[in-house]
């Protein structure tokens, strides 16, 4: 994520309701909001994104506080609208098929290379989200999004000690993923092993 150096300046445009400013933080803050909430969301995360914006428009007159402060209160919107999504959801009984994670990152320079960036941090993204929901949201926030410990575990609403044990054990696990040496549930065999037998 760039976050912007101007961002101050950005920020009180943006409350005036300067429509390029509000873009410039947009652009600067959507590609990570979308990545976490692809984790922590599936195939709901466009929608959740919109929402969490839509959020973010109606209430940035009253934020106070720098970029770090503005992400933590991105994440905890978008936290926020994820929870009342799978309410809704489990009021209707529906169940949504996950889909292949993906990620957008738009940009006009190396195709191939930006084909590249995407695909692992497709694959990446892929792994975290096989993890227990709180280890990936937890690893989301802490490690791919880089926020503190201490912000992290107010938007999780956990202690941050309960947040430093779900991100350990969360990259413990997929280290142990990388490696090839997680068990299948079915076969015992482990990653490694599946790949090569072409499973």
């Amino acid at each position: 994520m760039t976050v912007p150096d101007d961002f101050e300046i950005l920020l009180i445009r943006a409350k005036e309701g300067d429509e390029e400013a509000f873009c410039t933080i947009w652009r600067s803050y959507h590609p990570g909001l979308l990545r976490y909430l692809r984790v922590i969301g599936g195939q709901a995360a466009d929608d959740l994104a919109s929402d969490t914006w839509l959020q973010v428009t109606r209430k940035l007159t009253s934020f106070q506080g720098d970029d770090k402060a503005f992400r933590a209160w991105l994440y905890t919107i978008a936290r926020h609208r994820h929870i009342d999504w799978r309410r809704q959801a489990a009021r209707r009984k529906e169940s949504l098929v996950d889909v292949e994670v993906l990620d957008r990152l738009p940009g006009t320079d190396d195709t191939s290379a930006n084909l590249e960036t995407s695909m692992s941090t497709q694959t990446a993204l892929a792994l975290i989200a096989t993890l227990p929901a709180d280890q990936a949201e937890a690893v989301m926030l802490r490690t791919v999004s880089g926020l503190p410990v201490s912000v992290v575990a107010e938007i999780m609403r956990r202690p941050p000690g309960t947040v430093r044990v779900l991100c350990h054990r969360g990259l413990r696990r997929l280290a142990r993923t990388l490696e090839g040496t997680v068990p299948d549930k079915a076969s015992g065999a482990t990653n490694a092993q599946a790949a090569e037998a072409g499973v």
